[in-house]
C-alpha cells in the first residue's frame, strides 16, 4: 500500500465531476457521495477513515448572485473524510469534493500525497467534532430529512450545477 497508490485513488474520486443531486432518485457526486466512494476505495488498501462535517457559507466562496439568489441553507454543511495514516497514527483531512476541471479560485484543486492532509474544499465557519459529525450524519441521512433538504434547495442546486459546468475547462 504505497503512497502513490493512495494518491491515485484520491485522484480517481476527486475527478468524478461534482454534481449535486436534485432529488432522492437522482444520483449526484457531491460532498456526501465522493467521500463515501473514496472511503470505500481506501478501505481496500486497509486504510481507516471516518466522515466529518463542517459548516460553511456559500457566500464566502465567490459564487455568483444568479446562484445565491435561490433558497439555500446558511450555513450549509459539508462532508469530508479523515483518514488515519498508518505510518504516524494521525488522522488527516482528505477532501475529494471539487473535480480538477473546475476553474475557479475559490474551488481549489486539492492534491493528496497519501500522508498529509489535503485541506478542505470549503472555508469552515465551524467544524463538528467526530461525535457531533456522526450524530449529524445519522440524523441527516434519513429518507425524510434528505427528501426535505432536496426539495427546499432544488433550485439552488440546479443553478449551482449549471454554473459549475460552465467553470469546467
Amino acid at each position: 500500500m504505497g503512497l502513490d497508490e493512495r494518491g491515485r485513488i484520491f485522484v480517481m474520486a476527486r475527478d468524478i465531476p461534482f454534481r449535486t443531486p436534485l432529488s432522492l432518485d437522482n444520483q449526484g457526486y457531491a460532498c456526501v457521495a465522493k467521500p463515501e466512494i473514496l472511503g470505500r476505495m481506501l478501505q481496500t488498501l486497509g486504510l481507516e477513515s471516518r466522515h466529518r462535517i463542517t459548516k460553511f457559507r456559500c457566500e464566502d466562496h465567490n459564487i455568483p448572485e444568479k446562484v445565491l439568489k435561490h433558497t439555500h441553507e446558511d450555513p450549509e454543511t459539508h462532508e469530508y473524510l479523515e483518514v488515519k495514516i498508518p505510518e504516524t497514527g494521525e488522522w488527516v483531512e482528505v477532501d475529494p469534493t471539487w473535480d480538477s476541471r473546475i476553474q475557479h479560485p475559490e474551488f481549489p484543486k486539492l492534491e493528496w500525497n497519501g500522508k498529509t492532509g489535503t485541506g478542505l474544499a470549503v472555508e469552515p465557519v465551524e467544524k463538528l467534532s467526530v461525535e457531533e459529525s456522526r450524530e449529524f450524519i445519522e440524523k441527516d441521512s434519513t429518507k425524510e430529512a434528505r427528501r426535505e433538504y432536496f426539495e427546499e434547495n432544488r433550485e439552488f442546486f440546479k443553478e449551482l450545477n449549471r454554473w459549475l459546468a460552465e467553470k469546467r475547462n
